[in-house]
Parts: C-alpha cells; structure tokens; sequence
C-alpha cells in the first residue's frame, strides 16, 4: 500500500496530480489516479467543491444543534434560578410578616405590663392615692387588647413542575447516548456474560466448575466485575444500565489500567454502589453515603471528559443522584460493573 496524500497538500505526492477528490471512508484528499487505484476501491468519493458543501450543511447543522442543546439547558438553568429566586422571596415576605406579628404582639404584652403595674401601685398605696384619676387609670388599662395576632400561612405558592423539567434533562442526556457492550475478557470468573455482551449475571465460582471458561490475563480475579469494551478520552457521553434483578451493584467508570486484583476500589474509580434499600454509596478515592427518595430501575450515567465529570442520574425519572468532584483522567476510561451475587446488570441500547 502506497503512502497517502497529505490532506495539507494541494498535488497527491505519490501520482503528482491535483486533489480534486475527497474519500469519505478515509477522509482523505486524494488525485483521480489515487480515486482508480484499488486502496480506494469501493470508497465512497466526491469532487471537493461537492464534498466541501456537503460539509459546510453538515458543520452548519452541527452548530444549530449544540445551539439548540445550549439554548434548551440554559432555558432549564433559568427556570431553576426562576422557582429558587420566587420561593427566596416568599421565604422573606413569609418571615417579614411573622416578624411584624411578633413585634406588635411584643408591644401589646409591654403595654399590659405596664398597666398591670400601675394597678398595683395603686391598688399597694393609700385610699386616696387609688380613687386619684382611678378611672382614667381604668379606661386605658381597659383600651389595651391581646389581639389575635395575623395568621401566616406556611403553605408555599411556588410551584415548580419537576417533573417537566425532569424530562427536559432526560432530553438533553438523551443526546449523548453510545451503545455500550460488556468485554467478556474482563469478567470475573463468576460472572456470566451474555451472547449479545449486553447482560451480566453473578452466578458464582461454582457454576463454572460445570461449565468451565477460561481466565483471561485481563479479568478481574477479586471483585466481580465486568467492563465497558468502549474506551473514552474526549468528549461527553451517555448510557443507561437496568439495575431492577437482584440485590446490589456497582457501575459507573473507571481508568483502563486500574488492578484487575483489588478487593476495594479507590483512586481510579469513579461509581456507585446501589442496594436494594435506598441506600448507597459513591466511590472513588474516598466514600460518600448516598440517601436516595427512591429506588432507581434503570441508571443513567454521564462521562464528560473535557470536563472531568461523572454524572449519575435516575433515568426514569431524570433527577439528579450524585456528581463526582472534577477530576483529570490520566488515561482512557471504561464503563464499570460490578454485579454481586444472585444479582444482574442490563445495558440499555440507545434505540430501546
């Protein structure tokens, strides 16, 4: 195979003619003789000046989404900062109108002190000291009334439709979605992992005296785990995994070179681990409790690279479960599934 023109170059350094042509399966500029000659054979090919535009409606389209994409999360962000912003106001309106109630039920209560007060002096002094203007003493003690103080409901009149913008974000992570399969290479002995690489089941070591399979130098020996085959390094990417068979898991991702022998994730690892009673925990280089309203079916899970996030998510729902602290990832990353016994994992296909 002959060396490829440069696409920096404007004559084909191996045919010498102009590169009037562009190669859609090698994204290449390349000369009419390059076009004929069987490295190119059955590639689809275009004149430039075609290609060029056809890329040009392709970047155009490619900007008008992100834009789109943009315009919809800041329409979110906005509506978030709208309803905290309402319920703030509220609040103080709220606590201003029991502060003024209790003020004025502070004065009232000082006003009766007093007349209390001057009663007993009088009452404690001389018969002529007690009939001295005894009643205008009577009259504006009488005047002085405990009034009910103004009944401040609590009851808040902000309403945000969650739901609604749940679905928004369940949108926008939609976008991002990759097909993720399992890496039976990977898997722990006990782990059975299905044809389709797309289920994971915790059978145990057992089984596999019945059924033997080999162990591989890339699986894990000490925690029951299976891998992503997919590996990232740039950009944001999104995927869901069915989480309703069993009793406990962990997914999320972790580096490619992490010890395929570790009885404890740490640095490296960036999951969740998910029981059965609304409790979990996520796990990286420390752990952190997790205290979830519901039980999540189906996990969604965001790696953003660029950024250096790793978003869970209750896909059924769309609310927020945990975000990793940002981080720097020194190598490529790889989705984690760690599947305990009598329990299974279920990768959903982004067409599901």
């Amino acid at each position: 195979m002959g060396s490829s023109p440069s696409i920096h170059q404007s004559v084909c350094e191996k045919h010498g003619e102009q590169l009037h042509v562009f190669c859609e399966d090698d994204g290449q500029l390349i000369c009419r003789s390059c076009e004929q000659s069987p490295e190119h054979k059955g590639h689809v090919t275009a004149p430039v000046e075609d290609a060029c535009q056809g890329y040009r409606e392709k970047t155009k389209h490619e900007k008008e989404r992100i834009h789109s994409e943009f315009k919809s999360l800041h329409k979110f962000l906005n509506q978030e900062e709208f309803y905290m912003c309402r319920l703030e106001k509220e609040k103080e309106q709220k606590l201003s109108r029991l502060q003024d109630s209790v003020a004025h039920l502070d004065n009232k209560l000082q006003e009766l002190k007093n007349g209390i007060l001057e009663l007993d002096k009088k009452c404690q002094g001389s018969a002529q000291n007690l009939l001295q203007d005894i009643k205008v003493t009577l009259n504006r003690v009488s005047t002085i009334n405990l009034e009910t103080p103004e009944d401040v409901s609590l009851e808040l009149h902000t309403v945000c439709n969650v739901s609604e913008l749940n679905f928004t974000v369940k949108k926008m992570l939609k976008h991002f979605q990759v097909k993720v399969t399992l890496d039976p290479d990977t898997a722990h002995p006990g782990l059975d992992v299905s044809d389709n690489q797309r289920r994971v089941c915790n059978v145990g070591k057992d089984f596999f005296r019945f059924f033997p399979k080999p162990q591989t130098a890339g699986g894990f020996t000490a925690l029951p785990c299976v891998l992503g085959r997919e590996r990232f390094t740039a950009g944001r990417h999104y995927f869901e995994v069915e989480v309703r068979e069993g009793i406990e898991w962990s997914v999320g991702f972790c580096l490619e070179n992490v010890p395929r022998d570790t009885s404890m994730p740490g640095s490296g690892f960036w999951i969740i681990k998910l029981k059965k009673n609304k409790m979990g925990l996520a796990l990286s280089s420390y752990a952190t409790p997790l205290t979830l309203s519901s039980q999540p079916e189906v996990v969604g899970i965001v790696l953003d690279c660029d950024a250096g996030l790793v978003s869970f998510y209750d896909a059924t729902t769309g609310s927020h479960i945990y975000t990793f602290p940002k981080a720097s990832f020194s190598h490529a990353l790889r989705p984690y599934f760690q599947v305990h016994m009598f329990s299974s994992l279920f990768l959903i296909s982004s067409d599901e």
